[in-house]
């Protein structure tokens, strides 16, 4: 199996060797994004999904939705229900837009964030309609959040590849959820192009409601 691809082969309690759903989660990277997404994994621990996780090793909108692409029309490949391509506009408009169309056509779900992933951990802690020009500018204000939260020291600094940061912001999950939400109902984000917005909301609620699906 490649590096950056982490797969779960939990069978239902029931005694059927087959999960009842196969999800397909591609993300930009080997840290951040895939980092979170299997930290979430392993908290759910769900018996009837099976959840592969696979890292498209680029910043590129597009890199992310063809690879996906690819894996779900690769019969070597296992069947699967759902994909989900996780990505922000990083600062390409052009071929964040393409990403869109594309993820569309071929029926995979862009989870998309802007100006960056980041603005996700941002909710957990302040709610803002207010956009961000890019991650730079959002980083000292999710680092002074965090600060406050007791998660990061006096002068310490954010760190992308920190493989509990999962943990440090799980416990105000609900609160990132409802801000996600407050946002998407007070500034509609039909076209995934509103500054700032995130859709990782529906993909870690999509996840949770797996855990009490019998």
């Amino acid at each position: 199996m490649s590096r950056g691809k982490s797969t779960n082969n939990l069978k239902r309690r029931s005694g059927n060797n087959q999960p009842r759903k196969n999800f397909l989660i591609v993300v930009e990277g080997e840290e951040t994004e895939y980092n979170y997404f299997n930290s979430l994994k392993r908290e759910l621990r769900l018996p009837t999904i099976k959840i592969e996780i696979v890292s498209a090793n680029g910043g590129d909108p597009l890199v992310i939705v063809n690879e996906a692409i690819k894996l779900n029309n690769n019969i070597k490949f296992e069947k699967v229900d759902q994909v989900f391509c996780v990505f922000d506009d990083d600062n390409k408009p052009e071929k964040y837009k393409q990403a869109l169309n594309r993820a569309k056509e071929y029926n995979c779900t862009p989870i998309t964030s802007i100006p960056c992933f980041e603005f996700w951990f941002f909710l957990h802690y302040y709610y803002t309609p207010s956009p961000f020009g890019s991650y730079n500018e959002l980083r000292p204000q999710l680092e002074a959040e965090m600060r406050k939260a007791g998660i990061l020291k006096q002068g310490e600094k954010y760190d992308k590849t920190d493989k509990l940061l999962y943990s440090k912001l799980q416990p105000n999950q609900e609160m990132a959820i409802n801000n996600a939400m407050k946002l998407e109902n007070k500034h509609p984000n039909e076209d995934g192009c509103t500054n700032p917005s995130t859709k990782v909301h529906h993909l870690v609620q999509e996840l949770k409601n797996q855990k009490d699906f019998k």
